[in-house]
Formats: structure tokens, C-alpha cells, sequence
């Protein structure tokens, strides 16, 4: 809470100037939201990978927006907000690991690197279809020698005369899965940690004083 008073004012003065520091405040929130939300989209989702969250979709990174100031009761507030459910796994504090389990299927389908001589991922490392997409033929499961099942298969032509045949050779499509394990990426405590001078120095710089 700030307390202050009006040197030298007349009856009326102390509720003006809490209206305007009310409107600075939300200028203020409102510039530091967006300046959060760059450093954020700019900084971690930028990659490189795995280290940092790289761009495959741009769902995420798009989906990252600052928050519009809100007020309540005694005060008021803003941040940034990431949007979609992609973003749990990946956004926490520093040593959380989320475990990923199949919902409606016994296996998850782990696309494979091409580093693997996998062909599912483009070069953006964005998936061409899914397992049961229609876009790979001729599939069958095996054993890799580490004692994964791997789905192997062939491309399968979308278009033109050959539509629905397969091309190419047998190659590893997906990697089953029961369970799969993500550390967390971006941790809103180190976030927090660089926004908190800047919000400081831009309140003083309104004339208003903060501490905490």
C-alpha cells in the first residue's frame, strides 16, 4: 500500500492525485507488460533447443501476450499470459518436470529426428502428419536394439495420378512411448527477477516510490 499526502493543498487535492496516480499506474503496467512479454518471446522461444523452446508452429511464441491492466479491490494488476495448454509443460519454476501419459490411446507417437534417419519432422521440426494420419504406408511395429518399439513405414503421395501409393523406402516414423518427461524451460521466478528493477525505475520515474 503508498501512503502519501499534499503539501500545501486545499480539501479536494489528495483524491485528484489519487486518480492520476491511479492512470499512471496503468500506463505503467500496461508498458512493462509489453515489455516483458518481448523479452520473454524474444529470449526463450527463440531457441536454440532443447536448452531453450524453439519455434516449430509459432503457437506458443504468438500465443504469448501481455495481459490488459485489470483493477480489484485495493489495487490492480497485469502480466503476460501464454495462451494455450502447450505452454504448461514447458513455462514453471526452475526443477519442475511434468510426465506427458497417452489420454485416449496405449502409446504416445514420438516422432523421430532425422539425426535417427526419421522423415516425419520437417526441417522447421514441425510434424508432417501424425501416426494415424494417413500420410505413412506399408507400417508395421519392431523392436529397436535399446528395446524401443518403433513404427516403421513409407511416405505416403497426397496428390496427382499416385495419390495413395507409397514412395521412398521403409524408414523409423515414431518411437511408442508410454510416458515422457519435460523439464520446464522458462521459469517465471527468473523472469520476475529482471522485470522487478525495471518496474521500479519506471515508477520512480512518475514520481512514485516502491518498495518490496
Amino acid at each position: 500500500m503508498i501512503r502519501g499526502k499534499v503539501e500545501g493543498g486545499k480539501p479536494g487535492d489528495v483524491q485528484l492525485v489519487g486518480r492520476r496516480l491511479v492512470t499512471e499506474a496503468k500506463k505503467i503496467l500496461k508498458a512493462e507488460a509489453t515489455l516483458m512479454t518481448s523479452h520473454i518471446r524474444e529470449k526463450y522461444m527463440s531457441g536454440p533447443r532443447p536448452v531453450l523452446l524453439g519455434v516449430r508452429t509459432g503457437l506458443l511464441r504468438s500465443s504469448t501476450k501481455p495481459l490488459p491492466v485489470k483493477e480489484f479491490a485495493g489495487g490492480m494488476y497485469s502480466g503476460t499470459t501464454f495462451g494455450t495448454a502447450y505452454a504448461r509443460p514447458h513455462i514453471g519454476p526452475k526443477g519442475q518436470v511434468t510426465t506427458i501419459r497417452p489420454v485416449k490411446a496405449k502409446w504416445l507417437t514420438i516422432p523421430i529426428s532425422k539425426e535417427y534417419g526419421g522423415i516425419v519432422l520437417t526441417k522447421a521440426l514441425v510434424s508432417r502428419g501424425a501416426a494415424r494420419s494417413g500420410m505413412w504406408g506399408e507400417t508395421f511395429v519392431a523392436r529397436s536394439r535399446k528395446g524401443n518399439l518403433i513404427i516403421f513405414g513409407k511416405r505416403v503421395i497426397q496428390k496427382g495420378e499416385r495419390q495413395g501409393e507409397t514412395t521412398g523406402k521403409i524408414q523409423p516414423l515414431f518411437v511408442l512411448k508410454k510416458e515422457v518427461k519435460i523439464k520446464s524451460r522458462v521459469h517465471p521466478e527468473v523472469i520476475l527477477a529482471w522485470e522487478k528493477p525495471r518496474m521500479i525505475a519506471a515508477f520512480r520515474a512518475a514520481g512514485v516510490r516502491l518498495t518490496g
